[in-house]
């Protein structure tokens, strides 16, 4: 969710200090950026071991009728137990399903927070 937040949010948090959870926590700036771009171009975050130790997970943007981002879905599996690409498809599917029944049509689009 912190992908759609919006820059102001993302801004602050970046500036308060990123805390490190793991040994693979994103506490690069740049790197969490890109992490954070790359799910809003895909609509899928993917964490490995990032937030729990032993602990992988995939997970989906919820959009509402209007297209903002209101929620998410994931899959959350043991580290190495699941080949993350291969659930990707259905974390996806699964999400555009619960988007749909929020009202969610595609051509309302994805909208970014404002932050």
């Amino acid at each position: 969710m912190p992908a759609h937040a919006g820059p102001g949010l993302v801004d602050r948090v970046i500036e308060q200090g990123l805390t490190v959870h793991t040994p693979r926590t994103l506490t690069d700036p740049a790197q969490l950026q890109r992490a954070l771009d790359e799910c809003r171009r895909t609509g899928v975050a993917v964490v490995r071991e990032e937030t729990t130790p032993g602990v992988d997970s995939t997970a989906t943007r919820i959009m509402n009728a209007d297209g903002e981002v209101v929620a998410a879905l994931s899959v959350v599996v043991s580290s190495g137990s699941a080949d993350l690409h291969t659930l990707r498809p259905a974390v996806i599917a699964a999400g555009l399903a619960v988007s749909r029944g929020l009202g969610w049509q595609p051509s309302a689009g994805v909208r970014q927070g404002g932050g």
